[in-house]
């Protein structure tokens, strides 16, 4: 009988410390997954009860913000090619963009739910969530949205030294009010206008990917300065013919290679470079997303050193896609002295009081190429205004370079794309424009940044 009640007592004690073990493991890995699953109710019964905060842009402008409680009531006033960034946070839809991003501030939390339980959850959830201030400038915005006029595609403008995202226009875009009622819709739609272009769309850089190879090459020593390339019009780059549309441009130093957008040169660097150049541009981040407070979608870069994988690198075509943010990024580090920023969205985050609960501050991402590399890229593209491919974005009161490029695409058309910087007072901005199938970068991005310079540098 003893032993039997002793048998009865060990197996009491080993279920118990089975017990509590699986309610440590529950609550300190489980926990935290289970309550902030937005499978669980009480995130949405609770989230009827608050206030969501408001979205500005940097100067207070109001984005975003709800009429009542709850996540029904939530009204859009930027402008339209700012929605797929904002996103929706909607009852049934869920939440996207800004809006689920930096969805814990705005509901007043600065994490999820926690492991504390209901009671808990109950006693500390605010009513009222804090506001987030976006470095998105309004007027920017607006001029970007002017420059694509309804044509599908991106502008992205950053503040080349701190790294802020000044403007983020997408087109199309669809119209928050009627998400629920054409939901099935728009998602049917080929031309996705749910999709934040400028950090989500991949697309072939074309030559705008050329500064980037003509800094590298610089560091890696293949270019100095008597350096000549001798350009016939075309050139060989494994069983691939590559060929210029303006035909030989005979002579050509970097600055002539970059301003007149030579292939013929670039590929002659690129078989020169040879498998030392996608490990080069891989130093601009080239292999991974830009690290963003919403997601981006990662550039890709092949590693192949072929002779015909390098020649369709040399031009940014073959397997090579890239964001918007990402082209732009790169025209920023050129005029920023050969750094990159890290790239930002979010300002700051305040209480209804005024109180500043979360700031952000500018940090180095990278160091893609030197700052003597970097001048002499710059001095290539300030050349193109001046005198080569991108003479239509040339501007008389600001210092502007820049780099065209026409995409080819197994979609229809060439992608058209402009890529450059702008200096004045001090201030330093660069931006990308692609137009979807638009044809030449020359003629028909080119001609964009004029006006979203002009608004950029302007003044706040």
């Amino acid at each position: 009988m003893n032993r039997r009640i002793g048998r009865l007592a060990a197996a009491w004690m080993v279920g118990c410390a089975v017990l509590a073990l699986a309610a440590t493991y529950y609550q300190a890995a489980v926990a935290d997954r289970l309550a902030s699953s937005p499978a669980n109710p009480r995130i949405a019964n609770a989230e009827k009860g608050i206030w969501r905060g408001k979205v500005v842009d940097r100067n207070g402008e109001v984005l975003a913000e709800s009429l009542e409680r709850g996540p029904g009531s939530r009204v859009y006033r930027g402008p339209g090619s700012l929605v797929p960034l904002l996103g929706y946070a909607h009852l049934t839809l869920g939440k996207s963009g800004i809006e689920a991003a930096m969805d814990p501030w705005l509901l007043g939390r600065s994490s999820s739910y926690g492991r504390t339980g209901l009671l808990s959850t109950i006693s500390s959830q605010p009513d009222r969530g804090y506001s987030v201030r976006l470095v998105i400038d309004v007027r920017v915005q607006r001029a970007c949205e002017a420059a694509l006029a309804g044509r599908r595609g991106a502008v992205v403008v950053v503040d080349a030294a701190n790294g802020e995202v000044l403007a983020a226009a997408s087109s199309p875009w669809a119209d928050p009010a009627r998400l629920e009622s054409a939901w099935d819709a728009i998602l049917a739609r080929e031309d996705s206008p749910l999709m934040c272009r400028p950090f989500a769309g991949l697309y072939p850089p074309g030559s705008t990917i050329k500064p980037a190879i003509a800094g590298a090459a610089i560091d890696m020593g293949l270019v100095g300065t008597g350096t000549v390339y001798d350009c016939r019009g075309s050139i060989r780059a494994g069983g691939t013919i590559i060929s210029d549309a303006a035909g030989a441009h005979g002579s050509v130093d970097l600055d002539t290679a970059i301003a007149l957008s030579c292939n013929t040169a670039f590929v002659h660097l690129a078989l020169a470079a040879g498998s030392q150049l996608p490990e080069a541009l891989g130093g601009f981040c080239l292999s991974r997303p830009l690290p963003l407070e919403v997601p981006t979608a990662s550039a890709a870069l092949s590693s192949e050193a072929t002779d015909d994988a390098l020649g369709q690198l040399a031009i940014g075509q073959g397997d090579m896609v890239a964001t918007p943010l990402h082209v732009a990024m790169i025209a920023a580090a050129v005029v920023n002295h050969g750094v990159m920023m890290r790239p930002r969205l979010v300002a700051e985050v305040y209480s209804d009081s005024g109180a500043v609960v979360r700031r952000s501050s500018p940090r180095v991402l990278c160091v893609p190429m030197t700052p003597s590399a970097a001048h002499a890229v710059a001095g290539g593209m300030r050349a193109a205004v001046e005198w080569g491919t991108a003479r239509a974005a040339n501007l008389s009161e600001y210092t502007v370079g820049g780099k065209t490029g026409t995409a080819e695409n197994p979609h229809g058309a060439p992608h058209a794309w402009f890529a450059g910087y702008a200096q004045h007072a001090g201030r330093k901005v660069a931006l990308a424009i692609i137009i979807e199938n638009g044809g030449s970068g020359g003629q028909v991005a080119a001609p964009l940044a004029g006006g979203i310079f002009r608004a950029a540098l302007s003044g706040r």
